[in-house]
């Protein structure tokens, strides 16, 4: 699966891969946004055959009463209603020559926040790699935990988040309550303070970030987002803190990326921090 609906987003490279089942279905359970979608056999869009409804546009929680076409390069896509967690399946007939879809919305979507700003490198809240999704702490719902490096340069717009990756209009934004220059709110080591949330209130264009001075020249962080108080926190990052890779009989590792995006191979990861995605579409950190 690919599109703004899928946690892959456009990113063809990033493609969500169904399970496969058997006997010609291919099933999904995990997140999906209000936006376009497309299913496709292949993570390359020279080659993949897409499976897109006949009238584009048409509603995927309604996929098994729609006429689905086939073909490379076909634009049409399925449009998602409504965010949340879905189970999907695709069934194959007929030696392939038939399909039918079928879609429910099974609860809310699992809660996350994505980093925006000079430290992650992202900065179009409608085009973030899945990779860069931040999940709960461990036995909490709503405090995020976020390590990354600021480097002098950016003006100190080095990190705000969102509620998921959608266009600025149809996501939250979690931002400085107040700032220094209208743009920045400056902090250091220590600091604790209030957040501001916003929905297209017409001033997202918010940051924290460190001076020139305090990271110069670059500045390893852990930043704690707690939306059960609204408030964030600053501190160091603990040289001394690994993460382990965990699995189940129904959770297994699909691929490891490093914070630029690119795969890695598992089995030789230099010191760093990398992404770790999950066959359940879901992703967390590993420090190494």
């Amino acid at each position: 699966m690919v599109g703004e609906a899928s946690p892959s987003l456009w990113h063809i490279d990033l493609a969500i891969e169904m399970t496969n089942e058997g006997d010609g279905v291919f099933s999904y359970r995990g997140a999906l946004y209000n936006q376009n979608l497309q299913f496709i056999d292949a993570r390359d869009w020279d080659t993949g055959v897409r499976y897109v409804p006949e009238v584009s546009g048409s509603w995927l929680i309604k996929a098994d009463e729609a006429t689905i076409i086939s073909g490379i390069g076909n634009e049409n896509r399925w449009w998602v209603t409504e965010p949340g967690t879905y189970e999907v399946k695709v069934y194959f007939g007929d030696d392939g020559n038939s399909v039918m879809i079928t879609a429910q919305w099974v609860g809310e979507l699992e809660p996350m926040v994505v980093p925006l700003g000079a430290a992650s490198g992202q900065w179009d809240c409608s085009s973030v790699p899945y990779t860069y999704n931040i999940y709960p702490k461990k036995g909490t719902e709503d405090i995020f935990v976020y390590e990354c490096t600021v480097m002098p340069g950016a003006d100190g717009k080095h990190i705000k988040f969102i509620s998921y990756p959608s266009n600025f209009w149809e996501t939250w934004f979690y931002l400085p309550e107040s700032t220094d220059n209208g743009v920045v709110k400056f902090v250091k080591f220590g600091d604790k303070l209030n957040i501001r949330r916003a929905w297209n209130d017409g001033n997202l264009d918010q940051f924290w970030g460190f001076a020139d001075e305090d990271c110069t020249p670059e500045l390893k962080v852990k930043v704690t987002l707690n939306l059960n108080d609204d408030t964030i926190e600053f501190s160091e990052v603990d040289p001394s803190g690994i993460d382990e890779i965990t699995t189940t009989a129904d959770r297994r590792v699909e691929a490891v990326y490093n914070l630029s995006g690119a795969r890695v191979d598992i089995d030789n990861l230099n010191k760093g921090i990398y992404i770790v995605r999950y066959n359940d579409g879901t992703s967390e950190k590993l420090m190494k």
